[in-house]
C-alpha cells in the first residue's frame, strides 16, 4: 500500500494520463467522404486556371478545434463547388453531399467533444489556398479521423 507523497504521485499520474491526448473521437469514422474528396482531388489541376482561394485548415488547427475546422472545411467546400459549378464544371458528387456529410461530421464531433470554439479561429483569418491544397488538407484531415479504431459499417 502507498502512503504519503507516493499515493498522491500516483493519483496525479492517473489524472495526467487521463487527460493526456486521446484520439479526436474515437468510434468516429467516414467511409465515403474520403472518396468524395479523392475524386475532386483528380478534377482539380483541371480548374486551376479558376484562380479559387479557399480558407484552409491545417492538422493543428484540426486537432486543436475539431467541429470548428469541420464546418469550415464544410462551409469552403460549399464555395468551391459553387465555383466549379459557375464555371460550367459540374462536379459528379451529389448535390451538396458533402457538404453536408462534414457538416453531419462535425455535429457527431460536436457530441463527444466537450467543445469551446470561442478560442478556434474564424475561417476568413485563416491562410488562403489553391483548390488542390484545401482538397488536400482535408483528406489529411479526414484520415486522421478515420485512422482511430472505427465502428464496422452497417450492411
Amino acid at each position: 500500500m502507498l502512503g504519503g507523497r507516493s499515493a498522491l504521485a500516483s493519483v496525479f499520474l492517473c489524472f495526467v494520463c487521463l487527460l493526456g491526448p486521446t484520439p479526436p473521437a474515437a468510434g468516429i469514422c467516414t467511409t465515403d467522404l474520403p472518396k468524395q474528396v479523392k475524386s475532386m482531388i483528380r478534377i482539380a489541376p483541371q480548374l486551376n486556371h479558376l484562380g479559387c482561394r479557399l480558407y484552409t485548415q491545417t492538422a493543428t488547427d484540426f486537432q486543436n478545434c475539431a467541429v470548428s475546422s469541420l464546418r469550415c472545411f464544410s462551409a469552403e467546400m460549399k464555395v468551391l463547388i459553387e465555383e466549379w459549378n459557375l464555371a460550367k464544371m459540374h462536379v459528379r458528387i451529389p448535390r451538396n453531399g458533402l457538404v453536408k456529410g462534414l457538416q453531419r461530421l462535425a455535429d457527431r464531433f460536436s457530441l463527444v467533444q466537450n467543445v469551446t470554439t470561442s478560442e478556434c479561429r474564424r475561417c476568413e483569418l485563416l491562410q488562403q489556398k489553391d483548390a488542390e491544397e484545401f482538397l488536400g488538407e482535408l483528406e489529411g484531415t479526414l484520415e486522421k479521423i478515420n485512422s482511430g479504431p472505427c465502428p464496422p459499417e452497417d450492411l
